[in-house]
């Protein structure tokens, strides 16, 4: 996956681990970085950075990291 294949992101969109859990959704789509809400309750929001992308389809996104990595992210 490219950097400028990213630009079709939209918020609602759900973002998958490399480790296979469904993380959280888009919430907001910055320059460098996609904010996600993550699932749960008192889930909070991340910062993901373009880099951390792996692939998209229409609204699915999967990441090079595993929960516990993007888990760790602000």
């Amino acid at each position: 996956m490219t950097y400028a294949n990213t630009d079709a992101i939209q918020s609602g969109w759900t973002v998958w681990t490399s480790d296979g859990n469904e993380f959280g959704k888009v919430v907001a789509v910055e320059p460098t970085a996609l904010r996600v809400k993550k699932n749960g309750l008192l889930g909070g929001e991340v910062m993901v950075p373009r880099t951390a992308i792996e692939e998209v389809e229409t609204g699915r996104i999967d990441l090079n990291m595993t929960k516990d990595e993007v888990s760790h992210l602000h």
